[in-house]
C-alpha cells in the first residue's frame, strides 16, 4: 500500500530527474520519466477505448504506451495517473504477453484493448488510489510553478536541475 508520503515523494522524484525546461509541463515530465528509465513512453490518443475507460497503461518488454480515450475531458489528468502506475512501480497485466500466450494473432490488437489491470482486490484499489494521488499532486506542483513569478520559477528550475 502506498501512502501520502511515497506519493509525494514519487511526485519529488518525477521533478527531480527532470531538467528545468522539462519540469513546466506534463509532455516534458513524461520525456524525463522515459529518459530517466531508460524505456521508450508512447502518448496514443485512442478513440476506441471502451466507455467508462479514460486511459490506460501498457507494459511492453520493451517500452510503456499510455493511452487515453479521445472523449476524455482531461487528458492531462488521464496521462498523470497511468504515469502515477509507472512511476508508483505498479506492474498492471502485461498486455501483450498474456495476449500472445492466449489468442491467435489475429486477435493480439482486441486483447489490447480488452485485458486491463484487475481492479476487483484491495492490492488494486489502492494502486488505483495512489495512482489517482499521484495525478493530482503532480498537476497540482504544475500549476503552482506555473504561477509563480519568473524569478521564482528560475529558482525551482535550478532548485531541481
Amino acid at each position: 500500500m502506498h501512502g501520502p508520503a511515497s506519493v509525494g515523494a514519487a511526485v519529488d522524484h518525477v521533478f527531480a530527474v527532470a531538467t528545468a525546461a522539462e519540469s513546466h509541463t506534463l509532455d516534458g515530465l513524461l520525456q524525463a520519466v522515459s529518459r530517466h528509465r531508460g524505456r521508450p513512453l508512447r502518448i496514443i490518443e485512442n478513440p476506441d477505448l471502451p466507455a467508462g475507460v479514460f486511459g490506460h497503461w501498457i507494459r511492453f518488454t520493451d517500452r510503456d504506451e499510455v493511452s487515453y480515450a479521445s472523449w476524455a475531458q482531461t487528458r492531462d489528468r488521464t496521462v498523470a495517473h497511468e504515469l502515477g502506475h509507472i512511476v508508483l512501480g505498479h506492474t498492471g497485466s502485461p498486455v501483450l504477453e498474456v495476449a500472445q500466450s492466449l489468442l491467435p494473432a489475429d486477435m493480439h490488437d482486441l486483447a489490447v484493448l480488452v485485458l486491463q489491470r484487475e481492479c476487483g482486490n484491495s492490492a488494486a484499489a489502492d494502486d488505483e488510489l495512489a495512482a489517482e494521488q499521484f495525478a493530482s499532486l503532480l498537476l497540482n506542483r504544475l500549476r503552482s510553478l506555473g504561477r509563480g513569478a519568473p524569478r521564482l520559477r528560475s529558482r525551482w528550475g535550478e532548485a531541481l536541475g
